[in-house]
């Protein structure tokens, strides 16, 4: 048997700048609909579900936000 040949290829994201900074806007867009719907059950006086959605919410907005900062300081270099 052939031993596989080592590719000269240099280490790249395999995904790009444009499609992080989607998939984080993405991310950050269904954090604020946690948001809305936490918002939504604290109106219904449901405190448990209001407090995990906010806090889920708003973890998924940060998170969005710097996926999607953090790829447009990549397609900068």
């Amino acid at each position: 048997m052939n031993a596989p040949k080592i590719s000269n290829r240099s280490e790249t994201a395999a995904i790009s700048p444009e499609a992080l900074v989607g998939l984080g806007i993405t991310i950050a867009a269904l954090g604020l609909l946690g948001l809305l719907l936490g918002l939504a059950q604290h109106m219904r006086s449901v405190p448990g579900a209001a407090m995990v959605l906010c806090g889920l919410g708003a973890s998924l907005v940060v998170l969005g936000i710097i996926i999607a900062a953090a790829a447009r300081s990549a397609k900068r270099r």
